[in-house]
């Protein structure tokens, strides 16, 4: 139950909602579901203020505006803002795209898949997301690879976009760094259960699993990922690696 002291303070949400600090008012206003919810605020008045995060979206602080693309799915899904609020923004999101930020292509593609944009406005960039999956940096190859599934769903790109650097994520397996390593794993077999990966593709890595499932990885990598080792059992076993 909501506290009197938060229902009390209806006054200072709203002026919240509205704080000339561009960062205090993205924060405000990804508490606007709660504040729903609890009836501190109404859907009306939040659709009615809904200029004050549309500019966000368009601000020129970079960390502010990336964020604040994050709600932008949620939010129109809620009927806070509406396609037209997006497709007249859309352009400022372009550059985060063309420069490979993988928030910002997440958040794209998590409009299109609401179809707020055309696959499009992604389809045309996509030698910039490829080249992610070949990335010298582990972090990024990763988290790029990770996205494959929702690339491919929404037609972004195609098989034969990412085929051919397969080697490049079975790699992280073989890492050195523990965390890297886990992560890999995680990625791998995500990237299995979907279809990206083959039962060739990681056949290989039969006797690595199994020394996983031996040693101290196993319960770092099941408190990393809030799971539990007989969950990561079940999934090895349904990918043929045990």
């Amino acid at each position: 139950m909501v506290s009197d002291v938060i229902k009390n303070n209806r006054s200072y949400y709203i002026k919240s909602l509205a704080d000339d600090d561009e960062f205090s008012r993205l924060d405000a206003w990804y508490k606007v579901g709660f504040l729903i919810e609890n009836k501190i605020l109404d859907k009306d008045y939040v659709v009615s203020h809904k200029d004050l995060f549309l500019d966000l979206l368009t601000t020129d602080d970079e960390m502010v505006k990336v964020h604040a693309w994050v709600l932008a799915r949620r939010f129109a899904d809620s009927g806070y803002i509406n396609k037209e609020d997006i497709q007249k923004r859309k352009e400022f999101l372009l550059p985060y795209i063309k420069s490979g930020d993988l928030t910002a292509w997440w958040n794209a593609d998590d409009l299109i898949n609401g179809k707020y944009l055309e696959p499009e406005y992604l389809r045309k960039y996509k030698d910039v997301f490829i080249e992610k999956l070949h990335d010298s940096d582990v972090g990024t190859l990763t988290d790029a690879w990770h996205m494959i599934p929702l690339m491919l769903r929404d037609k972004i790109i195609s098989k034969d976009d990412y085929v051919n650097y397969k080697d490049k994520i079975l790699s992280v397996l073989d890492s050195k760094n523990p965390y890297i390593r886990l992560n890999g794993w995680e990625t791998v077999i995500s990237l299995a259960e979907a279809g990206v990966l083959s039962s060739d593709d990681i056949s290989k890595y039969k006797d690595k699993a199994m020394e996983l499932l031996s040693g101290d990885d196993i319960i770092k990598l099941t408190s990393l990922f809030d799971t539990t080792v007989e969950k990561f059992k079940e999934r090895l076993k349904n990918i043929g690696l045990i």
